[in-house]
């Protein structure tokens, strides 16, 4: 008589690692990762022109 092997299951494949995504646009990318600087008279300018009529 012969011996039989045991059923095993077989081992399953391991993962592939995750793929890291890259994003849209980088840090450096950016006006102020190029050294520019926001207008900072924008929010003042803003702010004027939201004032309500009622403070004229």
């Amino acid at each position: 008589m012969s011996e039989q092997e045991p059923d095993e299951e077989p081992t399953p494949a391991p993962e592939p690692p995750a793929r890291r995504r890259t994003p849209e646009q980088t840090r450096d990318d950016t006006d102020r990762g190029w050294g520019e600087r926001p207008d900072e008279d924008e929010h003042d300018r803003w702010l004027r022109e939201q004032r309500p009529p009622h403070w004229e």
